[in-house]
């Protein structure tokens, strides 16, 4: 990989010892999303203007030039010096002489001097002189030079000055922002046609189960399809990440380990689903531990769903392991892998959609923990319900239902009905 790994003496791996041991030291979210914050940034490319959609910035953009670059009319009508206007009005109106017209992609050749005015157009370039725009509405013409003007008007009326939309040598847009359409427009206007971004992390998705099938199959008696290598695939490509390789492998110790040290070589996260928990069956931790400089970091989490986590780097590439169960390993998926990727491309703070919402019932929960409740959202009035929605975590079906997640929170045992939570958007 390209970045070295910074020295983490705080962190302590888990050694082979402990792993029969079922998960003896939990971590909180809050600890394993700090192991995930100093996993090192990708380094950086350039990247055509036209492909930055939703990529993520690699360093401050400070503006070249002013934008718009010259004073500008946001209405049809006259420019005017605010001074020559003063107090007009209907019954009172203040002559003016129009000495010619704002050509459109042109800088006028007029110069205003005192009682006169120019004819503009929306985006017509204010002649020297000028510091506002009356609307054409209020104005009348009384001869081809004459015309009357009805408003009042202040300086800077109906006008965008040079640099209202960017002044040269100023931050404009800093490092860890995420391109959406109105940046891609701020940096065409400012002429940047390459922008330095943040490489897409490469990830690699292997979904683990003897009883799992491929989509297309048709599942025989105790086989079910393969669903989590779809939805963390949507989520990683949501996240701005590039899947290189989605595939099934079988509970076979030996193939899977060739799996993840085959990741190694192409992807900077290494995404597993399935065998993370104490089972006899379970190998993800020994194969994690297997890799060449691995440090195993995490085992197990303080969360529901998704106590059997695992993370664990090699060298600087990230290895995850998710829980089986679709909705447990979706979560935790929100909740670490969603992190890292946007870790690994340097992103600023995340603001989350959510709304404000009160229960319909009771929740209980387990001191210890974080609980993360799928929720459906009901309207009442002007407010939110936020019903819960029971189910096991090996259904997707209670995610599909939902449309936000609250969280129950550690120091808690649980949340009364009618409680006001925050309610999470699950887009």
């Amino acid at each position: 990989m390209e970045a070295a790994f910074p020295p983490r003496p705080a962190w302590r791996g888990i050694h082979a010892e402990t792993l029969m041991k079922s998960f003896l030291t939990l971590r909180s979210v809050d600890e394993v999303l700090g192991m995930i914050r100093e996993f090192p940034v990708l380094p950086s490319e350039s990247v055509p203007l036209s492909e930055a959609l939703g990529r993520y910035l690699a360093s401050d953009i400070h503006a070249a030039c002013d934008v718009p670059g010259f004073d500008r009319s946001t209405v049809d009508g006259y420019a005017v010096r605010a001074r020559d206007v003063f107090g007009a009005q209907e019954s009172s109106p203040a002559l003016l002489e129009c000495v010619g017209d704002c050509p459109m992609g042109q800088a006028p050749r007029a110069v205003l001097h005192e009682g006169q005015t120019a004819r503009i157009l929306t985006g017509g370039m204010l002649p020297e002189g000028a510091d506002a725009v009356v609307m054409v509405e209020y104005s009348r013409p009384v001869s081809d030079t004459m015309v009357e003007i009805i408003r009042s008007q202040a300086p800077g009326d109906h006008v965008l000055m040079h640099d209202d939309d960017a002044a040269q040598g100023k931050l404009v847009l800093a490092r860890g922002c995420r391109l959406r359409p109105q940046e891609i427009g701020l940096l065409a206007a400012l002429g940047e046609g390459q922008v330095a971004c943040c490489r897409k992390p490469r990830v690699v998705i292997l979904s683990t189960g003897d009883e799992v099938v491929a989509m297309e199959t048709r599942p025989a008696p105790g086989q079910v399809r393969d669903i989590n290598s779809h939805t963390l695939r949507a989520l990683c490509q949501n996240e701005g990440a590039c899947v290189v390789q989605s595939c099934l492998v079988p509970d076979d110790k030996e193939r899977l380990a060739e799996h993840v040290r085959q990741g190694l070589e192409q992807a900077d996260v290494v995404l597993l689903s399935g065998g993370s928990s104490a089972g006899m069956r379970d190998f993800t931790v020994e194969i994690f531990q297997s890799m060449p400089q691995s440090e195993l970091l995490v085992h197990g989490v303080s969360l529901s769903p998704g106590k059997p986590f695992i993370l664990a780097r090699s060298n600087t590439t990230c290895l995850m392991g998710l829980p089986g169960h679709v909705s447990g390993a979706l979560i935790c998926a929100r909740v670490f892998v969603a992190a890292l990727l946007r870790r690994l491309q340097a992103a600023g703070e995340t603001i989350e959609a959510q709304v404000q919402a009160r229960l319909t019932r009771p929740i209980a929960s387990a001191q210890g923990r974080r609980d993360y409740i799928r929720v459906r959202l009901l309207r009442q009035g002007q407010s939110w319900l936020a019903e819960p929605i029971t189910g096991p975590s090996g259904l997707i079906s209670g995610l599909v239902q939902a449309d936000a997640l609250v969280i129950c929170p550690e120091n808690s045992e649980g949340l009364y009905a009618g409680s006001e939570v925050t309610a999470f958007l699950l887009n």
